[in-house]
């Protein structure tokens, strides 16, 4: 499990407690009461108590600006040997203090990867810059904006809406308490859920407990039973499907930002 994160909110008192498929209004931070068993008058004759060092404020991962940062690729090349070949981009907004750079690295090694969309034959990807006529673009958006480019409601979770491949900020950071994996491996099915997507694929639900899970299923919100998965092609030659389904809820609280 990922331990948990707090992200202050400078100047409000407020935090974001830090998930694969949806996160919005900041909780109010409770105030730890700790009453004192006795309270005693300070001495006239004694030097005035340090001031407390400020409290550092972390960077704020889930408020952006609704401008984006497109990442130059480190490299070009065509990623796969056989099947239609799709270029993409890839965006971060501005103000999440999250690197471009970093991230696009990160997509790039997930498509990459011999177990991921590659491996069927029917795919090949090839990363462009910005105003390169990508066929689809991986955002990573703060919950508004992934609101917003998903014409939706839903701060939770990640989407896909036509050629926009969101990546929730929140689950980015975080992950969800029940994904028993690691939160790269938590990331790459963000991105290979959510691009399945792009490609034609629709949810698929666990075949049966004790199983690897689809990757097509919708993991943020539960594993069903079946064991987290962050491939299509696990073992790089065999696609893992599972019934055609959604678990569509109970959904995440809205305000669960929890890190875990």
């Amino acid at each position: 499990m990922l331990l948990a994160i707090l992200v202050l909110m400078a100047g409000t008192g407020a935090y974001f407690a830090i998930d694969a498929a949806d996160a919005e209004k900041p909780q109010a931070l409770d105030e730890q009461q700790v009453a004192p068993s006795t309270v005693v008058a300070p001495s006239p004759d004694a030097p005035p108590s340090p001031s407390p060092e400020a409290a550092v404020v972390p960077p704020l991962y889930f408020s952006g600006t609704g401008t984006w940062t497109y990442a130059e690729p480190a490299d070009t090349g065509v990623l796969g040997t056989a099947g239609t070949l799709l270029t993409y981009d890839v965006a971060v907004e501005n103000g999440l203090e999250l690197d471009a750079e970093e991230f696009s690295g990160f997509v790039h090694a997930t498509l990459a990867d011999p177990r991921s969309w590659t491996a069927g034959g029917g795919w090949r990807f090839q990363q462009v810059g910005e105003g390169g006529g990508a066929d689809f673009t991986v955002y990573l958006a703060s919950p508004e904006q992934r609101a917003l480019l998903c014409g939706s409601t839903n701060t939770t979770v990640s989407c896909r809406n036509g050629d926009s491949v969101v990546i929730n900020s929140a689950r980015w950071i975080t992950a969800v308490d029940h994904w028993d994996g690691t939160l790269d491996g938590y990331r790459q099915y963000a991105v290979n859920h959510e691009v399945g997507h792009r490609l034609g694929h629709g949810h698929e639900v666990c075949p049966a407990e004790g199983e690897t899970s689809p990757v097509m299923a919708q993991q943020t919100y539960r594993l069903a039973g079946c064991v987290g998965n962050s491939w299509p092609f696990p073992d790089g030659e065999t696609y893992v499907s599972g019934p055609a389904g959604d678990y569509n809820g109970p959904e995440l609280p809205p305000d669960d930002f929890v890190d875990r």
